[in-house]
């Protein structure tokens, strides 16, 4: 059996669920979808994730996850959720293979979160 490809510019659905048929353009699923997310617990235990190959805790509050595959370049979007009062942002430079995030408290100091999820928004190679 041989391989192919099929091509198409539009997918559309027929309304099954709630009788309304919708339609989407696949740029917005390859452009706008999230390429890489993990969810993870206690700083270095990943409890699920898409494209993510292991995370790295470097210290405290400091943690990079590693993506299968790489992103087209640097100049992608990650967002970075943690529970409680914590908040996170990227940390340091971006990469094409791993994304760093620095975990902060209320109070702006670097702290270990026992729950994280992060995500990238971008073109992969």
């Amino acid at each position: 059996m041989a391989n192919g490809t099929i091509a198409f510019d539009t997918l559309q659905t027929s309304g099954q669920i709630d009788g309304t048929a919708r339609s989407i353009d696949t740029d917005y699923l390859l452009m706008g979808s999230v390429k890489v997310w993990c969810y993870w617990e206690d700083t270095d235990t990943v409890r699920d994730s898409f494209n993510s190959s292991g995370l790295t805790d470097n210290g405290t509050g400091d943690a990079t996850y590693s993506f299968t595959n790489n992103m087209n370049n640097d100049d992608y979007a990650s967002f970075f959720v943690g529970n409680g009062r914590e908040y996170e942002s990227p940390f340091g430079n971006n990469s094409t293979s791993a994304q760093r995030t620095g975990h902060r408290n209320s109070s702006g100091t670097l702290a270990d979160t026992n729950i994280l999820s992060g995500g990238v928004i971008g073109d992969l190679a």
